[in-house]
């Protein structure tokens, strides 16, 4: 059907590698060699010495894992050939040495040397340059980089022979390359596996990958096997081209806006029993078929075709294991109920108790559709398809996916059933509980009709480093917010002049985080408090050595002086101060203020009134300010 079609084509960049670099190599260094025979030896010598070495070379080539050595005229002219290349490269050195010996230099013949032995290297070069990025050009013109999912409920076992969307016009087609059907694994065989194997192959996706459409394709071409129907389909579909989304693609930044091309949303593509078909993206629907006309194919292409989906298992390669897997999936209804579940909404809410933190939730319902909701949204009754996958997701200094919860929707379907009695407008809430704030604790609980059970049919996969970042994470912030609290209480002491217990708080802090900056300007103020300034001025190197890798808390201790130091009017040292502080915090107007009025003390109004200006474009607020500003710096009070 398609193979009158072109499709994309990948080009190769054009690289100067190794593969040209010791064929050059090795000429030159032949060349070299060669300089040495002419000029001491004679040209006949260096002539003879090329042909030797072309010799040499080809005949390791040429013979090489060949028990007949026997000299062919193919050989014979692949020396020739080697020979002459040499030979001409040689030229340069022969022109050279005649004008070493006799002072003559042809200037013609050498330029017209140097002319074909760069210009036809480089006239290659650039051709294959220029082929690559009009190739590059072309692809990207005329193909769209769409990703795309393809699935099918595994119990169909499909065997899938062909997918592409054509663009009949231009006779051009994607690039779905399409593998042999997934393996369908016993019951047995998914009892060994891990969690998080058994679910990746119980929900697996067919393909996964980004193909190149051909721009206004206008055809979506399918033809496929449904072993347990014994139905073939084949068939061609119209394809709403103008219905994507098409955006230029940002990506790689160092690659040309052309070279780029474009880019649309990613589409699924749901293939279901009856040849039903269905072709998203996260925003429109763009084929919703619930069934096609079988296509009549011979027995013989049947049974191949039963054949090779038969021995793409490990367990089910023996014929009899297969046709009683079949037997079982016919008579099982599963088929069925998963599509019911697929296309029903359900009145649902989730609460979530005993999370720690800022989470949000990263959901997978059962139509397929992914989304992400904050944990308060999920709270609302809403008409919802069914989760069946949920991802928490903790927002720390990034953000941390720790824990994926995989549900049974199909049990989850039937337990609510049971709840309700059948009646889909019954509201439903699923409680998920995480006792002491750990996963291993998690009940899970379907609440309907005043009537409630513990649900079961779930697993948890958890990525442990994640979940120790996230731990640490926490830590931190508790730590944190203790260190605030203590502080805060700290001050409040310090207002109150209870300046022991203040300095106890100060110690406890400390205990916390020996490095948190701001509990040694907490502690050099109760110093000032309790002994003075001498006693501060005696400890200053210690305190600016404790704050100096924090700093807003070394802006603080900086201040801090240069308000000790203007109080006994040592205004140069205070100015020195300040500036200290501002190059430390430069956004805090406090400090600039306090600038302002040193300048003003020492009789500058010029800088006083600068300095007041940033500080009210700070946004600092003062009377202090607002005197110097009034006054044009020349008075502060």
């Amino acid at each position: 059907m398609t193979k009158n079609y072109s499709s994309y084509k990948k080009t190769k960049e054009v690289y100067f590698g190794g593969d040209l670099a010791f064929p050059i190599a090795v000429i030159l260094l032949a060349a070299l060699i060669t300089y040495g025979l002419f000029y001491f030896f004679g040209f006949t010598v260096g002539i003879i010495f090329n042909v030797v070495i072309s010799w040499c070379v080809y005949f390791f080539m040429y013979y090489f894992g060949k028990s007949n050595t026997g000299i062919t005229f193919d050989f014979l002219l692949g020396v020739a050939c080697i020979s002459g290349v040499l030979l001409f490269v040689d030229y340069g050195v022969y022109a050279l040495v005649v004008y070493q010996k006799t002072g003559m230099f042809n200037k013609l013949y050498f330029q017209l040397w140097l002319c074909v032995l760069f210009g036809i290297p480089i006239s290659y070069y650039a051709f294959r340059h220029g082929s690559y990025y009009l190739a590059e050009k072309s692809m990207a013109t005329e193909y769209l980089r769409v990703p795309l999912k393809i699935r099918h409920d595994r119990e169909l076992l499909m065997y899938i022979d062909n997918i592409q969307f054509v663009n009949t016009s231009r006779r051009t087609m994607s690039d779905i390359k399409l593998e042999k059907p997934n393996c369908f694994y016993s019951e047995s065989e998914l009892n060994k596996m891990d969690s998080s194997n058994r679910n990746y192959y119980l929900v697996e996706i067919i393909y996964n990958e980004m193909i190149h459409m051909p721009f206004g394709a206008d055809s979506l071409l399918m033809s496929w096997y449904s072993v347990i129907e014994d139905k073939y389909y084949d068939i061609e579909l119209p394809f709403p081209f103008e219905k994507l989304t098409i955006e230029q693609e940002k990506y790689p930044t160092n690659v040309s806006k052309v070279l780029r091309g474009k880019k649309t949303k990613r589409l699924n593509l749901h293939i279901h029993a009856n040849g039903g078909i269905r072709l998203f993206n996260d925003d429109k629907v763009l084929i919703d078929l619930k069934e096609n006309i079988p296509t009549v194919i011979s027995e013989e292409v049947r049974n191949e075709k039963i054949d090779l989906h038969r021995q793409s298992h490990d367990y089910y390669s023996n014929r009899k294991a297969f046709l009683n897997l079949i037997e079982k999936i016919k008579t099982s209804g599963g088929i069925e109920e998963r599509f019911l579940i697929q296309n029903k909404l359900i009145p649902w809410r989730m609460t979530i108790s005993g999370l720690r933190g800022n989470n949000y939730l990263d959901v997978d319902d059962v139509s397929f559709s992914e989304y992400k909701s904050e944990i308060a949204e999920m709270e609302i009754d809403k008409l919802r398809f069914l989760p069946k996958q949920i991802g928490i997701v903790y927002r720390g200094n990034y953000l941390y996916d720790w824990l994926t919860l995989i549900i049974n929707s199909q049990k989850l379907f039937q337990s609510i059933q049971k709840l309700t009695d059948g009646n889909d407008e019954v509201a439903v809430r699923f409680d998920l509980n995480f006792e002491k704030g750990d996963e291993k604790d998690l009940q899970f609980r379907i609440i309907a009709n005043d009537k409630s059970i513990l649900f079961g049919d779930w697993e948890i996969q958890v990525k442990k480093d994640r979940k120790q970042d996230m731990v640490d994470h926490l830590l931190d912030s508790d730590e944190d917010q203790q260190k605030r609290s203590l502080y805060k209480e700290a001050w409040d002491l310090v207002f109150d002049k209870q300046y022991d217990q203040a300095q106890e708080k100060c110690d406890m802090i400390k205990a916390i985080d020996p490095r948190y900056g701001f509990a040694y300007f907490l502690e050099v103020r109760l110093l000032w408090y309790k002994e003075g300034s001498k006693a501060c001025y005696a400890k200053k190197d210690y305190f600016i050595a404790k704050t100096q890798h924090e700093p807003a808390a070394l802006a603080h201790m900086h201040n801090n002086y240069g308000c000790l130091y203007d109080q006994e009017s040592r205004y140069e040292e205070s100015l020195t101060e300040f500036e200290k502080a501002i190059a430390n915090n430069p956004k805090e107007g406090i400090y600039t203020c306090n600038l302002a009025e040193i300048y003003c003390k020492l009789n500058n109004p010029k800088k006083a009134l600068e300095a007041a200006e940033k500080s009210k474009k700070a946004g600092h607020q003062s009377t202090i300010l607002n005197a110097l500003l009034e006054s044009k710096g020349t008075r502060y009070v």
